[in-house]
């Protein structure tokens, strides 16, 4: 009997269900070893049961998403943050530094809506697939270990790794200010190879020394604290440097 798995979204775009449909013939590949029994973008009828295995997409934005993401954690043995939304907050925290963000859009609080935060503030996740959308090379060596009872090892070294790896030329180096010294690797370096800066939506490498990019970001490019935090707003870097020691000397 093939396991029962779920895709289930929060609060998001749906761009990393849409990946899944991205992956077009290898989709099938997938759908022959897994039995999507709720998959509400391609299917009608949908079952909400207990799963072997639940990808949520989608960070957590509200009190009623609270307990459904606790509901689902109960029914699911094994459980993937799908995306950065997931992973956390991603782009949608930004709502986070705004005051009454909810009111000024809605003209009241009537959706009870909380700060934004990645699905693992509230369950135990038991994989990220990291990235926005994920990596679809990453999804499918998660798929083929988890069916033979192995999880692969996330990776912790920072984007510069990957970028050695294609020869990138560094992008710090062309006076382009650039997060991959301190976000989390696996997505290839796609950004920096199309000359385009990492903007860390993968989360904060383990290892990362922010003291000293710090230092680099208000030597060599002149940067306030206001600035850096601007920069690391827009996918949630911000969410994890606010409580270190490193941002808080930061002057």
């Amino acid at each position: 009997m093939k396991p029962k798995v779920a895709l289930i979204t929060f609060t998001s775009c749906f761009g990393c269900s849409f990946e899944f449909l991205n992956l077009r013939e290898d989709l099938l590949k997938v759908f022959e070893k897994m039995d999507f029994i709720d998959f509400k973008l391609v299917k009608e009828h949908n079952v909400e049961t207990n799963y072997d295995i639940a990808f949520v997409e989608g960070g957590i934005t509200t009190k009623r998403e609270v307990k459904l993401i606790e509901e689902i954690r109960k029914r699911a043995k094994f459980l993937v943050a799908l995306g950065a939304c997931a992973c956390n907050g991603c782009v949608m925290t930004i709502k986070n530094y705004t005051k009454d963000a909810e009111a000024k859009v809605y003209g009241s609080n009537k959706y009870g809506s909380i700060p934004v935060k990645g699905i693992d503030a509230y369950v135990k996740v038991d994989f990220y697939l990291r990235g926005c959308p994920f990596s679809k090379h990453e999804l499918f060596e998660l798929v083929k270990s988890w069916l033979i009872g192995k999880i692969p090892k996330e990776k912790e070294y920072p984007v510069c790794v990957e970028c050695r790896k294609r020869n990138t030329f560094c992008l710090l180096d062309k006076g382009i200010v650039c997060l991959g010294p301190i976000s989390r690797a696996g997505c290839n370096a796609i950004c920096p190879f199309y000359n385009y800066p990492c903007v860390g939506c993968r989360g904060l490498a383990p290892d990362a020394n922010l003291e000293k990019f710090f230092d680099l970001l208000r030597t060599k490019f002149k940067l306030s604290k206001k600035e850096i935090k601007e920069k690391f707003k827009m996918y949630g870097l911000l969410e994890e440097v606010k409580g270190r020691e490193e941002w808080k000397k930061l002057k």
